[in-house]
């Protein structure tokens, strides 16, 4: 097993159908959203496949027809070990998603409601091997950050803050870490200096090209295979020239609605 793996083995993820009003969702950044709701569920029963493929247990809450977004479950709860932090969202219309994720997770995490006023949207936060990640972005404030940087310090875990520019929704839709010591991010959005220091920790960075930024968000397993969005081969290539087998998963429906890979499940132990 990689050294790192062990404090974030995949055993089992939430995830969350897709809205019936799935077409009304937000989008600004990879499309103009989505046009069907058939095909964006068919696409999100193939992506829970894929994580079952991998040895995931996956439980599936409704979708919500509220909700257009509900199904990028990722934003509604943070998990830290034994804990679950429950955020308000950074968007007023996603307000009311985590109700179902709070009670969900509540039967077996310890619940930290964020205080009003601070907002966080989880796709603005990874886990990385001893530490979280965290984009200060138009979803996740400053006081969202120090509320759940406090509950992280509680499980021994600190955080380092990155900010999000303009020109992507979350941290996550242009980062990701495909395995313990290594991040995966897109040229054109974070630059160099902003992983400076965990470079001079050991930190591999793999960058992607621009025009594949998409496919900087992946999951990784410990068995070495890694999910990746399909039709990006530049970014498949690279993962695959440093030692990772690839599964590509078709997310063209979900992408329309700015929803990369990780949106889509809140992975627990």
């Amino acid at each position: 097993m990689v050294e790192g793996w062990s404090r974030r083995k995949r055993a089992r993820a939430l995830t969350r159908e897709v809205s019936s009003n799935f077409t009304n969702a937000l989008a600004n950044y990879f499309g103009s959203g989505p046009t069907d709701v058939d095909a964006s569920r068919k696409a999100h029963r193939n992506y829970v496949s894929a994580l079952e493929e991998n040895g995931v247990v996956v439980d599936v809450l409704p979708g919500l027809a509220e909700h257009p977004d509900c199904t990028f479950v990722e934003d509604a709860g943070v998990v830290i070990d034994d804990a679950v932090v429950i955020p308000y969202m950074g968007h007023p219309s996603r307000e009311g998603e985590q109700i179902a994720v709070r009670e969900f997770l509540g039967k077996c995490l310890e619940v930290f409601q964020m205080p009003k006023g601070a907002t966080m949207d989880g796709g603005d936060v990874i886990f990385f091997d001893d530490r979280f990640l965290v984009g200060h972005s138009t979803r996740t404030n400053m006081a969202g950050i120090e509320f759940f940087s406090a509950v992280a310090l509680t499980r021994g875990y600190s955080t380092m803050v990155f900010e999000v520019p303009e020109s992507t929704l979350h941290l996550t839709t242009i980062c990701s870490s495909p395995q313990p010591g290594m991040l995966i991010t897109a040229e054109g959005h974070m630059i160099p200096e902003q992983f400076s220091e965990l470079v001079a920790e050991g930190v591999e960075v793999l960058w992607v090209p621009n025009d594949e930024s998409y496919a900087a968000n992946v999951i990784g397993f410990e068995t070495g295979n890694v999910l990746i969005s399909a039709d990006y081969p530049e970014t498949k290539r690279i993962l695959e020239s440093v030692g990772f087998t690839t599964q590509c998963v078709d997310m063209e429906h979900i992408r329309a609605a700015d929803g990369s890979l990780t949106c889509c499940s809140i992975f627990y132990q």
